[in-house]
């Protein structure tokens, strides 16, 4: 793998990212924990129904795969297809999660609520618009390890700072707590854009521009295909169990087979 410059700044900044890194996800492996065994504990209520726990659990690996798995792999043979196959099947397992669980305004107040919204939309958008240019492998490399690494990098602060004004008698006597907790993600989500921009992240690195691109076989296209149809029907199946057949079960005959 790529390594970036070792310098005393760029060992900081490392640790200051693989803390926060590992932080959200120590937090999103809890949620998981609680959904399943201390429903009662949970921040979004939405996850003690067990099967919306096994929804954000597969959500969970998928992201924590293209992120430490995938992307980085895709990023080192310069694999565009590996790379964008692990992005789709991102995609297809947030959006159940985005639809029906994503309570932000709820959990922690429509201040940070509608940030994280419209932040979603913002990568979702940049996302596409990568996509959509010549390829360029610092742009990807950008993806990988700004926004879609976000996703774990404030989830830490932001949980422990919400805890300044989880009921309504904090929120009372700290109206400006909501403020001070969506300065301190916002300064997260700049700062980790100005140093994987600058490289100072060790173990993050674009590949060597002097390396070939990967020509993918075909087995490896039909690979990538079935693994992202196959995350999808998970996804859409999970989703399905959760919300039931709908309204149009009523026309199915009586005595038919499911």
């Amino acid at each position: 793998m790529s390594l970036s410059p070792l310098t005393p700044e760029s060992i900081l900044l490392t640790v200051l990212y693989s803390t926060l890194l590992l932080w959200g996800m120590w937090v999103g492996v809890r949620q998981v924990y609680q959904g399943f065994f201390r429903p009662q504990d949970l921040l979004n209520p939405l996850f003690g129904n067990r099967q919306a726990i096994k929804i954000f659990t597969f959500h969970l690996a998928v992201v924590s795969l293209d992120l430490l798995v995938c992307g980085p792999l895709s990023l080192h043979f310069k694999s565009r297809l590996w790379y964008w196959g692990g992005r789709i099947a991102l995609l297809s397992s947030s959006l159940p999660v985005a639809s029906y669980f994503n309570r932000n305004p709820q959990s922690f107040g429509h201040f940070i609520g509608y940030w994280v919204r419209a932040r979603n939309y913002f990568e979702i958008s940049l996302h596409v618009v990568v996509a959509a240019m010549a390829v360029n492998w610092f742009h990807y490399y950008g993806l990988l390890y700004w926004l879609v690494a976000y996703r774990y990098l404030d989830v830490g602060p932001r949980r422990a700072m919400q805890k300044l004004y989880n009921t309504p008698e904090k929120k009372a006597a700290r109206p400006w707590a909501p403020i001070l907790n969506w300065l301190v993600i916002v300064t997260i989500y700049v700062l980790a854009a100005v140093a994987v921009y600058h490289q100072k992240i060790v173990f993050a690195a674009p590949p060597d521009a002097a390396m070939p691109d990967h020509v993918a076989a075909l087995w490896e296209e039909l690979l990538v295909i079935g693994i992202n149809v196959g995350v999808a029907l998970t996804a859409w199946n999970m989703m399905r169990k959760y919300t039931g057949p709908g309204p149009a079960e009523a026309l199915i005959p009586a005595g038919a087979e499911p």
